[in-house]
């Protein structure tokens, strides 16, 4: 029967205190820390950048408080251009920043992952050792030893490692529970990371919608002051007609479902819209804060980015208010449907329909365009097609009523 000696008892105890934290090489240790140093000067660049940010900022929004001119609007835009750049600068920061966090964290899991399973290795052997001891009689271990008190020694480094495993089990669970919790912070960091690569894409369309916004104003107000006074009264009454003539529309639509005429089954139920068009990507958002020319009038649709000449249907069925060319919407078609709605399709490089025409839900109404300056286009930065929900008049969020 194997008997511990006084010796090998020793190392335990001293493995069991060393393998509460584990040393990894200098090479894996320096690169954590490395690391570490990286991160926190991406943090300090990235802080700095943020500043400058926020300083344009505070420019756009005393320009925005300030008279509207054509000159006050082309210093909007120019500072609106700066602040995105570095919003893109921003955001590969934030992405390099984040690459290496997850550097790091792969780095700390190993770390932790070798420690657990060093304090597991170290309480196994302790208890393998133990049971050997506690396996053997009274006698073969009194005996056993050369010299009586030592017998009395091992007893007590018996009680010393008893209490050492348990401490060692302890820091097995802190061992485990840090070892989650970094892995839970990689999935997030993963995950923060997809959407920040998402969002720079969207930056950097903003910058190019920005970048053409000041050519187009300028164009469509021909570099004169008296011009843009011109088509912002211009801006106002496309509005104002739209909203006059839909009320009036809507009257007489409900009048035909009231009569019971021979499309007002069509139009039972709640009004729900279909996409106009396939697969867009979405641009500018309703009511969007990035909206180039959102010091001018509030982005009251989505802009659906598609290549030019691409198909556009019809929401929902209903009738054609009219199809006409406006000042900021270009070529655009209105459709009156039930329950108060309406839809607007703006920036077409071809009109398909006529006024008072009914059309189907997903019949074709004619062909995106938007490309700036081209015939149609209106107040448009680059190929896409405008839509817009509106209730009773009113600009609503076309994602209230789109269904996939």
């Amino acid at each position: 029967m194997k008997i511990i000696g006084k010796s090998s008892l020793a190392v335990l105890i001293v493995c069991l205190t060393l393998s509460g934290g584990f040393v990894l090489p200098n090479a894996f240790a320096n690169e954590i820390e490395n690391l570490g140093s990286d991160i926190e000067n991406k943090t300090a660049e990235i802080d700095g950048i943020r500043n400058k940010i926020d300083q344009y900022q505070e420019r756009i929004e005393a320009y925005e408080g300030s008279q509207q001119t054509l000159a006050n609007e082309i210093t909007i835009l120019e500072n609106r251009v700066k602040k995105t750049e570095l919003d893109i600068r921003h955001t590969e920061l934030e992405v390099d920043k984040v690459e290496l966090e997850i550097k790091k964290t792969d780095a700390e899991i190993v770390q932790a992952e070798k420690e657990l399973m060093n304090a597991k290795d170290m309480i196994r052997i302790v208890l393998q050792e133990m049971y050997v001891f506690d396996d053997a009689g009274p006698l073969e271990v009194l005996f056993g030893n050369d010299v009586f008190s030592e017998f009395f020694d091992q007893v007590q480094y018996l009680e010393t490692l008893q209490k050492d495993i348990g401490t060692q089990v302890d820091n097995v669970y802190v061992l485990q529970a840090q070892l989650d919790n970094q892995k839970s912070q990689q999935i997030d960091r993963r995950t923060r990371l997809v959407d920040l690569r998402e969002n720079l894409q969207t930056t950097k369309r903003n910058l190019e919608h920005e970048q053409s916004a000041k050519d187009v104003l300028l164009a469509h107000a021909e570099s004169s002051e008296a011009k843009f006074r011109t088509l912002t009264r211009q801006l106002r009454e496309e509005q104002q007609y739209i909203q006059g003539q839909i009320f009036r529309l809507q009257e007489a639509l409900q009048k035909r479902i009231d009569d019971g005429g021979e499309d007002a089954v069509i139009f039972e139920g709640p009004t729900v819209l279909s996409w106009p068009v396939a697969g867009p990507i979405i641009t500018a958002t309703f009511h969007d804060p990035t909206y180039p020319f959102r010091h001018l009038f509030e982005h009251s649709g989505l802009d659906m980015a598609v290549p030019t000449g691409t198909v556009v249907r019809a929401a929902a069925p209903g009738y054609v208010a009219w199809a006409r060319t406006g000042a900021s919407y270009g070529n655009y078609i209105m459709i009156v449907h039930a329950n108060g709605v309406a839809t607007l399709y703006a920036h077409l490089s071809r009109m398909d329909v006529v006024a008072d025409q009914f059309v189907q839900r997903g019949e074709p109404i004619g062909r995106s365009g938007g490309a700036a300056g081209a015939k149609g286009s209106g107040l448009s930065t680059g190929p896409h097609l405008h839509f817009e929900a509106r209730v009773d008049g009113i600009p609503n969020n076309p994602y209230n009523f789109l269904v996939n």
